[in-house]
């Protein structure tokens, strides 16, 4: 699939955001016009099963299993009604289709080239062509007032988790002797009795708690790390990936302590770059032999990532102050997140909303030494990124 121009990915953004709802695409072609089927590819299959609205890889092959569902289309004219077929042929592995019935009729701007978003909440679905609303310069709204989901309310281990905090923060500001960015979260975790350890589970009865000084603006929120896939990277390996792409300093060693984002090239010749079709995120290099993927992710993989560490979250501000007994944190606000936006998480690679920070260097005995291949983003983004349940003040 072609890449997004800038208006259009300002409209898919405007649908990854509406709450409980998953976005897929795909690239009109004139195979497709012709024969009336489009390839199911990895952002239409992962937005179905997401919701829960279809899942193909349980969907036994055969037209007598089709199944045919409603769905509205974003004409010129308004929503239309009209039907989606969901199947899988019996010819060779059965690779996952679907069509858009009366498409044609119903749009007949539609030509090969345009992006067609598909987007649901489990039960209501609706396409619309963003290429042709960006070029009429149409509003979405109409997909958006049929979609509008609801947020999760207040309730079990989070309601728990507000009122310890509360007491916490009443108690006075939360003292420390660790300096640097792990400080707050350590204080604050170490204030709840929550003991340090290396756990990806989250933090309290399946919230995770993620505190920092500023929950706005441009301060970097890591949401999880993760490896790339060494079997199918080209490098193999991180240190494979320093090597290749590192940078010598004065004390003569190799470092890779870079961000790396979907918007362009960083110093170093990298950038990542979004398979929609093939679900993959691929991080190149413009090196000695040109531009190359160096490594790739499973966009699946990323995405169980963060869902399983950010199901549901606490993100705590807190602001450090001077005491008479020393250095501490006062505890201000607690942004409370529920399930993150998968689709907009996918977008959001694509646009450097969500980048890679590596944390790679060369030890003198020749070995390595890193933090991990964390997935950030800008404190600012968290609302758009997950479904916001609530922000409560602790002060």
């Amino acid at each position: 699939m072609r890449e997004l121009v800038r208006i259009e990915r300002e409209l898919l953004r405007q649908l990854s955001l509406l709450d409980g709802t998953e976005v897929g695409l795909f690239e009109v072609t004139a195979v497709q016009l012709n024969k009336g089927i489009v390839d199911a590819n990895f952002s239409i299959r992962q937005a179905f099963r997401s919701t829960g609205f279809h899942d193909y890889a349980t969907q036994v092959q055969g037209k007598e299993h089709k199944v045919v569902a409603d769905i509205a289309l974003l004409t010129p004219n308004g929503l239309a009604e009209t039907k989606i077929s969901l199947y899988r042929p019996v010819t060779k592995t059965g690779d996952p289709r679907l069509w858009i019935y009366r498409l044609e009729q119903l749009h007949p701007a539609t030509k090969p080239g345009d992006i067609v978003a598909i987007i649901q909440d489990g039960e209501v679905c609706a396409a619309l062509n963003l290429s042709d609303h960006a070029r009429a310069g149409t509003s979405v709204e109409p997909v958006a007032s049929l979609l509008r989901g609801n947020s999760p309310d207040l309730h079990g281990a989070a309601s728990e988790l507000l009122e310890k905090l509360r007491r916490v923060a009443s108690a006075g500001p939360v003292l420390t002797s660790k300096k640097g960015d792990t400080a707050v979260g350590y204080a604050v975790e170490t204030a709840l009795g929550i003991r340090a350890n290396s756990s990806r589970d989250p933090d309290f009865k399946g919230v995770e708690i993620k505190s920092g000084r500023s929950h706005a603006g441009n301060a970097n929120k890591t949401l999880f790390a993760k490896m790339f896939d060494k079997a199918r990277s080209p490098v193999g390996s991180y240190s494979g990936l320093l090597n290749r792409c590192g940078y010598l300093k004065d004390d003569g060693l190799k470092y890779l302590q870079c961000s790396v984002s979907g918007m362009a090239a960083n110093p170093q010749g990298l950038y990542l770059s979004v398979d929609f079709e093939s679900g993959l995120l691929n991080e190149r290099w413009h090196g000695g032999l040109g531009d190359e993927v160096v490594a790739l992710w499973e966009l699946a993989v990323l995405q169980d990532a963060l869902t399983k560490k950010h199901s549901e979250t606490f993100w705590v501000e807190a602001h450090e102050v001077d005491t008479p007994n020393g250095r501490g944190f006062a505890l201000r606000k607690v942004l409370h997140t529920s399930t993150p936006r998968l689709s907009a998480f996918t977008l959001f690679l694509s646009d450097g909303t969500v980048f890679v920070d590596h944390t790679i260097r060369q030890k003198r005995d020749g070995g390595t030494r890193d933090h991990g291949m964390l997935f950030r983003t800008k404190a600012a983004n968290l609302s758009s990124l997950f479904n916001v349940v609530g922000e409560y003040s602790l002060a």
